[in-house]
């Protein structure tokens, strides 16, 4: 008999069910194992779904069966799965408006133990980026936490690297599979952090990239911090600002580092944040989060 584990996979890998929908699907007919009863007049009315979406819906519950095994084959490899309904499933997740339901993971789970900071910026980081960012997680690290971010290139893998080499734990929210990883020379850094940290993905583990799944991802990478930190923003200013957006939605500080002088008031403004100068700030960091 497929569990809920299972059904949730199915809904979300081939359902086309997302995290607002999910929960409209929970208000409205409970446990997930009472999904497996419904019929497209039951779904056709519940916001965003209507009648194609609930012919979706149906269709991806005939092969919960399917996810079953797919969810054995997986825990058997060491992917871990949770949950919305399941106790180990991150708290902090529960605080924001879209919670994935379900969440696939490589690594530690002890890693989730600990409050985080969110370090992210341009993948088009200068030598002065690298090595701010490099140094912000290593005093981080020394001041006991955590550092998040996106896998991309330059900042944000400057920041996994960071909190490695300092011996401290970091996770790394992906818009792609845990076993398909992106960028493909960021699989080292992947592998690396897996040891010492937390791999954490929305999606299947084996799902490629895509533009949308790397914007969602930008509002997890806030969600699992305690305040977000953009090192250094890029010319074209894109993900790193979205990570900004979310964490002000989510009321979660957020600080800005200009290591290159481009700052614009108007920016900072827009993202209710407060600058810091460099790693001397860490203790102004600090001192903002709840």
């Amino acid at each position: 008999m497929s569990d809920h584990k299972s059904i949730i996979m199915a809904l979300t890998e081939i359902g086309g069910v997302g995290p607002k929908t999910f929960q409209q699907l929970l208000m409205r007919f409970g446990p997930p194992e009472n999904f497996v009863s419904v019929t497209v007049s039951d779904l056709e009315d519940i916001p965003r779904v209507g009648e194609n979406g609930s012919q979706r819906i149906l269709r991806s519950l005939d092969k919960v069966d399917h996810f079953q095994d797919k969810l054995d084959n997986y825990t058997d490899i060491g992917i871990g799965i949770t949950t919305y309904l399941d106790d180990d499933y991150p708290a902090i997740l529960r605080e924001i408006d879209d919670p994935p339901p379900i969440l696939y993971m490589k690594g530690s789970r002890d890693a989730l133990a600990l409050d985080y900071i969110a370090l992210v910026g341009t993948t088009q980081a200068t030598q002065d980026g690298l090595r701010l960012a490099i140094d912000l997680a290593r005093g981080l690290v020394s001041r006991g936490y955590g550092i998040v971010s996106g896998l991309a290139s330059g900042i944000d893998s400057a920041a996994h690297i960071g909190a490695i080499k300092a011996g401290g734990s970091t996770i790394a929210i992906l818009g792609c599979g845990v076993l398909n990883i992106y960028p493909e020379e960021n699989t080292p850094l992947a592998d690396n952090i897996a040891e010492r940290g937390l791999l954490v993905s929305e999606y299947d583990p084996f799902r490629s990239v895509k533009a949308a799944r790397l914007i969602l991802r930008n509002r997890l990478i806030s969600a699992f911090s305690k305040a977000v930190v953009v090192v250094q923003i890029g010319m074209e200013r894109r993900g790193e600002l979205r990570t900004a957006h979310y964490a002000s939605k989510q009321a979660r500080p957020v600080f800005f580092a200009d290591p290159d002088g481009i700052l614009d008031p108007e920016t900072i403004a827009r993202n209710n944040a407060l600058t810091i100068k460099g790693v001397e700030s860490i203790d102004e960091i600090v001192k903002y989060m709840v």
